[in-house]
């Protein structure tokens, strides 16, 4: 503190014009010296921090391997005030998430779709049908078609997510219990044997599966999630569906033992090839339908206040051929490059969780989606 007897160019000023100067000097000085340090930041109740032990906070709590409530009020980080308040975590226009799907085995899946994918560091979920990669790896017609297991260990082998198609590609409503069985159990078995870690997912073909308890029953014997029917987002609490009765959690099964519309068993998942084919191939169209897509969550999750809803894009051939199960390879290319460029995180559908408590899905390490978890 300066005395009022000191006789430096302030030693006429009464009192009270020197605090009135001095607060005006500090007003000034402050923010100058805050600005050229760029090793502090200022958080939201008004003190000046480290950033360097910001971070350093932040990578111990993500390298404990689970998921962290960290105290309100404290981390910022890349300019994200997470504010957190209980156990529910605050969204930010930020918090984009996408998840991609590849469907039937097809040998464009990994000379096309994987290296566009490599350029953005996005991982998908690719869901494999054991007899097609098997036909592939034999001197059948088709191998020029589909992915061998050569390529499908290859996906794996850089971080893609490899998941169940069944056996043979069938409809699984028209099967008896011993052939679902089979689907299911078989490709389980099959996809291990051929070196594939744990798969947990099971893809009905066609996604027509969910309203079949039989089948229903015959996945859950085998996988803890289902990628099973459709819909513009995937909601973690399976409570974003205008079906009756109205659902507010995640169960698999209503008050009176019918299926529920969403479960873990049926995760809704929206097929470009169905936008592929309504609108002819137009791409220009298409890829207006892909942004009004991936962005449709921003508006549901803003509004709730933390993260619940995120859409799952399916695809299958891409290729430019205009076929019913194709997807031209430029529009694939754009989409891509549009996910990247607007800061979506592109994360695989093996990250999902199920909290038997709540009966609320979540992500795997994520701390947006820790409100969902039992306290």
């Amino acid at each position: 503190m300066i005395s009022r007897t000191h006789k430096g160019p302030f030693a006429q000023v009464s009192g009270s014009k020197f605090a009135l100067v001095s607060l005006i000097l500090l007003f000034f000085l402050i923010p100058s010296v805050l600005i050229c340090n760029k090793d502090y930041s200022i958080n939201n109740v008004g003190f000046a921090i480290s950033q360097k032990h910001n971070d350093d906070i932040i990578a111990n709590t993500m390298t404990k391997g689970e998921s962290t409530t960290l105290s309100r009020n404290v981390v910022m980080t890349n300019g994200t005030n997470f504010n957190l308040q209980s156990n529910a975590s605050k969204t930010t226009n930020n918090d984009k998430l996408v998840i991609l799907t590849f469907g039937d085995t097809i040998k464009n899946q990994i000379t096309i779709v994987k290296p566009i994918l490599d350029q953005y560091g996005f991982k998908a979920s690719f869901f494999i049908t054991c007899d097609f990669a098997s036909s592939s790896s034999s001197s059948s017609s088709s191998r020029h078609h589909r992915m061998n297991w050569n390529d499908v260990l290859e996906l794996q082998k850089d971080g893609h997510d490899i998941e169940s198609k069944g056996m043979t590609h069938r409809d699984l409503n028209h099967l008896s219990l011993k052939d679902l069985d089979y689907e299911m159990g078989g490709s389980k078995q099959c996809l291990e044997s051929h070196g594939i870690n744990s798969p947990n997912i099971f893809a009905a073909v066609h996604g027509d599966g969910w309203d079949n308890s039989t089948v229903m029953n015959a996945i859950g014997k085998y996988y803890g999630f289902a990628d099973n029917g459709f819909a513009d987002l995937m909601y973690l609490r399976c409570d974003g569906y205008d079906v009756t009765p109205k659902q507010t959690d995640c169960r698999t099964y209503n008050d009176n033992g019918t299926l529920t519309y969403a479960n873990s068993y049926s995760i809704r998942e929206k097929s470009q090839n169905t936008l592929d084919r309504t609108y002819l191939h137009n791409d220009t169209v298409l890829f207006e339908k892909f942004k009004e897509q991936v962005n449709s969550q921003t508006g549901y999750n803003s509004k709730m206040g933390f993260m619940d809803a995120i859409p799952i894009v399916a695809y299958h051939s891409i290729d430019n051929s205009k076929g019913p199960s194709s997807t031209d390879v430029g529009l694939f290319a754009s989409e891509m490059k549009y996910l990247h460029d607007n800061g979506f995180k592109v994360i695989p559908m093996s990250d999902l969780r199920y909290d038997p408590i709540t009966k609320y899905m979540y992500l795997r390490n994520n701390q947006l989606t820790n409100h969902l978890l039992s306290s």
